[in-house]
């Protein structure tokens, strides 16, 4: 999963396949985390300005996959 595309963004980040974030540099929020459904399609994603942001609620969402 990590350094796949969806939506324009690359994913740099992934927990068991649960949880994903993404980078676009392109954007004008380029730093996303989606939920990915058991199909590996994202949604619910969260938008961010800046990587630490994003990677906090990376880490906050990643622990809601590990409980």
């Amino acid at each position: 999963m990590i350094g796949k595309t969806i939506n324009r963004y690359k994913i740099i980040g992934n927990i068991n396949n649960r949880v994903v974030m993404a980078h676009n540099p392109n954007a004008v929020e380029p730093w996303v985390v989606w939920w990915l459904d058991s199909d590996g399609d994202p949604y619910s994603g969260s938008y961010f300005a800046s990587r630490n942001s994003a990677a906090k609620e990376f880490m906050e969402r990643a622990f809601c996959v590990i409980k």
